[in-house]
């Protein structure tokens, strides 16, 4: 008597806890209707002798009103290189990076820029009588002007180098954009599938306790799971509707338009290719090639190697300009040679005044230029050094990744599933309680969740392998 007393005791508090956990997650915020899970409304529990269950209200958690989150229909399905190219064409960011090249060019107007010349007017009225009207003229050595056009193109082609480098990074953030959507569908879908297991364990528990074979704590345990779902699924949708709006916004679109991605083949079809996916039948290069190709393609190599560049021509001008200027003093002069005169009316002048480079021979300039090229020098070595480092970390990332992916692609997932169909066909047959069944459905989603994590770290290692070497690898 007192033994069944206790049971019966143990059974209401497991019924009053999980109730309290059913409220506390209705007021957690809204989530999706049963109704949208199961695709109607949801059967009453019944036990055998057809007493109404004191878990017969225990039906629904929040709101009847409340709708899942709702996607935008997508205009049309784009793959990774269709989003690099749409984001290079509309993305404001740009057009911004772009116009820098503009104000690059406008070093060739500043290097024509040519001395102004004066007006030179000399009275000299009463004790002179002298009176001079020309002009002043600055004559600047010719290759003052080349040097200035050389230091000019230099520079512009160091910024158009910083322009590509911009856009280089632009491509990056379009990756991991598309990337988060990839992985928020696929997720979502992953949470979709456990609601649909969650809801055949539910029927199957509900039917095993309408005929007496299970208590009811297992109708009670498999519907907390279904709760939990919806709050997971929920929240998946939400995720998809965020990550499409960033990677609209990455392309230039409405941050509310439609936008749809290429799944990933392994959860629709294995023969489908995929930009997101490694190819296994190519192999793999080795290690050295890619840090010989990053050596001759990375952005920053080619721009410290231009900055030297740009820095000799800034030297070669500053040496030229050494010598300064003359001033060429040329017009009419009219005189009265007083006392006596003669008055000359139609005379002329010139004058020529040249500056002595004794005090300022652009030393500042010099110094400033030579020490700048020895520290990019000693720069070039230690870009050199990161590169190397970067690629061979991104190598093995990138091998790790390819070969968790392809196990999961071989076997683990569809182990994992097998697992899950056993097992609920095992509970099916009575052969295991439900405890072990959503062990084994929350493992499947496990191992998928640690597919895509697999999926998201070899994107990010090829991502940081293309960014090491400098150029695209697909």
């Amino acid at each position: 008597m007192i033994r069944a007393t206790k049971s019966r005791c143990s059974l209401l508090t497991a019924i009053t806890f999980f109730g309290a956990i059913s409220s506390a997650a209705a007021q957690s915020g809204p989530i999706i209707p049963y109704d949208s899970f199961l695709g109607g409304s949801q059967p009453s529990v019944r036990p055998p002798g057809g007493v109404p269950s004191p878990l017969h209200g225990f039906q629904k958690i929040g709101s009847p009103n409340v709708k899942a989150p709702e996607l935008k229909q997508p205009d049309t399905l784009i793959g990774l290189v269709d989003a690099f190219d749409e984001a290079l064409t509309k993305h404001p960011r740009v057009a911004s990076i772009r116009a820098q090249l503009g104000i690059a060019k406008a070093l060739y107007a500043q290097a024509l820029t040519l001395p102004n010349p004066s007006i030179l007017i000399y009275e000299g009225a009463i004790a002179e009588q002298t009176y001079q009207r020309g002009a002043s003229i600055p004559i600047e050595p010719p290759w003052k002007l080349v040097t200035r056009l050389i230091s000019a193109k230099q520079q512009i082609k160091q910024s158009d180098l910083q322009i590509m480098n911009q856009l280089w990074l632009l491509r990056l953030d379009v990756r991991r954009a598309f990337l988060e959507v990839v992985v928020a569908q696929e997720s979502a879908q992953t949470l979709a599938d456990l609601k649909t297991l969650s809801e055949t364990l539910l029927n199957v528990a509900q039917k095993r306790y309408q005929a007496g074979d299970v208590p009811e704590l297992d109708v009670l345990k498999a519907r907390l799971a279904m709760n939990q779902t919806g709050i997971e699924y929920n929240q998946g949708l939400r995720r998809v509707i965020q990550a499409k709006q960033q990677l609209n916004v990455m392309l230039g679109r409405d941050f509310q338009g439609g936008v749809e991605v290429q799944r990933l083949p392994i959860l629709k079809a294995k023969i489908e290719t995929n930009d997101l996916l490694p190819d296994f039948d190519r192999a793999l290069l080795p290690c050295e090639d890619f840090v010989k190709q990053a050596l001759d393609n990375r952005l920053e190599i080619k721009i410290n190697k231009q900055t030297i560049k740009a820095n000799q021509a800034g030297l070669n001008n500053s040496i030229g300009n050494i010598l300064p200027n003359f001033q060429l003093n040329v017009g009419h002069s009219e005189t009265g040679n007083p006392p006596n005169g003669p008055k000359i009316k139609n005379g002329y002048f010139v004058a020529i005044s040249q500056e002595i480079p004794i005090t300022n021979f652009q030393q500042g300039d010099i110094a400033n230029y030579k020490a700048t090229i020895r520290q990019l020098k000693m720069e070039s070595y230690t870009i050199k050094n990161q590169v190397t480092g970067q690629v061979a970390a991104a190598y093995q990332k990138l091998v790790s990744a390819r070969e968790r992916i392809l196990a999961y692609r071989d076997h683990v997932l569809d182990e994992a599933d097998e697992v899950v169909r056993l097992a609920r066909r095992s509970y099916e047959v009575g052969q295991s309680d439900i405890t072990a069944t959503l062990a084994a459905q929350h493992d499947n989603i496990g191992i998928r969740n640690e597919y895509l994590d697999a999926v998201q770290s070899y994107q990010q290692a090829f991502a940081d392998l293309e960014q090491a070497i400098g150029k695209p690898l697909q």
